[in-house]
C-alpha cells in the first residue's frame, strides 16, 4: 500500500523535531519539561505516531530555543528532496 503525503509529512516533521531536540543537546525528558508538552507526547511525535498542532510545535521549538519558522523551512527541505 502506497504511503499518503500525509504519512511523509508525519516522517519527515518527526525526524526535523528529533533532529532539533538532539542538536539542542535535550533528553525528551528535558524538553518536556521545558516547553512543558508531556514526554509521552514527544515520544509519540518522535515515532511519527502523532502529528502535532502548530500550536504544539511551536512550544516544541521555543523549548528547544529554536524557532518556529526554522523547523518548518527544514521540513520543507526534507520533504522537497
Amino acid at each position: 500500500m502506497a504511503s499518503q503525503p500525509s504519512d511523509r509529512f508525519a516522517e519527515v516533521l518527526a525526524a526535523v523535531l528529533k533532529d532539533a531536540r538532539e542538536n539542542a543537546g535535550l533528553s525528551q525528558k528535558k524538553l518536556a519539561e521545558r516547553s512543558g508538552v508531556g514526554r509521552t507526547g514527544i515520544v509519540t511525535i518522535e515515532a511519527g505516531l502523532r502529528l502535532p498542532s502548530v500550536w504544539l510545535c511551536k512550544m516544541l521549538a521555543d523549548g528547544m530555543g529554536v524557532s518556529l519558522a526554522s523547523l518548518m523551512k527544514d521540513v520543507e527541505k526534507r520533504l522537497n528532496r
